[in-house]
């Protein structure tokens, strides 16, 4: 497996070269989301640990900006990016060879560590999926290990705005399990005040996503806030 993958044109922040700091297979995360890409398996830890060494990133990250330009820089991949306790020294290895901005896509789940949170000043923009409203829905879409608390996400986000507040965006995952209660996700979001919301849908046949019509619907939940879909053309 290589660590950078890409460049893709991404509905998010358009021309993005990815880097997966886990680069395991299975999957290594705190989270067996229903919608997961990667299937519900996969290995569940909740410490952090080093899975791939900063210079092999760096050189396949140098192989591919050599060649390509990019909007930005994007890490995520096979499991939850903050489990990886190297991350920083990821970030600051890859600054050297790009001057794009940096994303991160988390679950919420690592931003209660002190560590994490003072690690959020690497990147220009956090985003952090946000697919539930209490601990049962989160329970059920989710399926996180029995240590993570919904509560405890919710707070460790809102010290993130309030710290972070230009880059922190939530990144809503809407589809069949979890549309009825978009209401609700939609004021939690509201209260939570993010700079801006990404609504996705599942592009799978295993999990039934959403038509443009059905999300169209949901957006009218967030409708003063700040959106993008994917749907949306960039």
């Amino acid at each position: 497996m290589r660590s950078i993958y890409g460049p893709y044109r991404s509905w998010r922040m358009g021309q993005t070269l990815g880097v997966d700091p886990i680069c395991r297979q299975p999957k290594v995360c705190n989270m067996k989301c229903v919608y997961c890409r990667l299937g519900c398996g996969g290995i569940m830890i909740t410490e952090r640990g080093r899975f791939v060494d900063e210079s092999r990133v760096l050189d396949e990250a140098r192989e591919v900006l050599e060649k390509d330009a990019v909007d930005i820089v994007e890490f995520r991949g096979t499991g939850e990016p903050f489990l990886a306790k190297n991350l920083q020294d990821i970030v600051r290895t890859l600054r050297t060879l790009t001057d794009a901005p940096f994303s991160v896509i988390t679950n919420g789940s690592m931003l209660c560590r002190e560590d994490v949170q003072e690690e959020l000043e690497n990147f220009d923009f956090v985003v952090v999926k946000f697919d539930s409203f209490d601990e049962t829905s989160m329970r059920q879409v989710n399926r996180p290990h029995v240590s993570v608390s919904f509560d405890r996400i919710v707070s460790s986000i809102r010290k993130a705005v309030e710290d972070h507040e230009a880059n922190v965006i939530l990144q809503v995952m809407m589809f069949k399990g979890n549309v009825a209660y978009a209401g609700k996700i939609a004021d939690l979001v509201r209260e939570i005040g993010p700079v801006r919301v990404f609504i996705s849908t599942p592009q799978c046949p295993e999990i039934p996503g959403l038509s443009k019509k059905e999300m169209a619907e949901v957006v009218e939940c967030f409708h003063d806030l700040k959106v993008r879909t994917i749907f949306d053309e960039q």
